[in-house]
């Protein structure tokens, strides 16, 4: 599974401990990217990170593995089409930036919004659908991982792009 420099600079952004014994390591230095490719490559390298991230960070048995795994398939099938419209939204955003009205400016902000809700959502369902093949306690680990990554993430974009005026 190839990672990107995005997706080595979202691991390096998360510093995410995968135990309170195993301190978080920094990424080793890429070749810059360009906003273009780092848009391009967003949602398979956060996706690609966040999979290593639970198999390293969640200690599963054989049989939890079976039932979890297809579930988290699952999770990703429906989250891509959020992180897809987000990076369209901020490609959008930029190609018109200069030009933008304050209803625009707020109509993009509040679309952000809306997103920031639906993976919101798509956590809690998940939380639940996790709990019915993990231990509770897991089925939490592997929301809150991938919600730190999904910060991250957050993060990257926002260094991409300036502020609604």
């Amino acid at each position: 599974m190839k990672i990107s420099g995005a997706g080595l600079l979202l691991g390096a952004l998360i510093a995410l401990p995968l135990s309170a014994a195993e301190p978080a390591k920094p990424a080793p230095a890429t070749a810059a990217e360009s906003p273009k490719q780092i848009l391009d490559s967003m949602r398979p390298d956060l996706q690609a990170l966040e999979t290593e991230a639970v198999s390293k960070g969640v200690s599963m048995t054989v049989d939890e593995q079976t039932r979890f795994w297809p579930v988290f398939k699952k999770f990703q099938a429906e989250q891509a089409p959020i992180i897809d419209g987000q990076i369209a939204a901020v490609r959008k955003y930029a190609e018109s930036y200069t030009s933008l009205t304050d209803q625009d400016s707020a109509a993009y902000v509040n679309a952000l919004l809306e997103r920031d809700q639906r993976i919101h959502d798509l956590r809690v369902k998940y939380l639940a659908e996790y709990s019915k093949v993990l231990p509770a306690g897991k089925a939490a680990r592997v929301i809150h991982i991938s919600r730190r990554i999904g910060l991250a993430a957050q993060a990257k974009l926002a260094t991409l792009i300036p502020l609604v005026h």
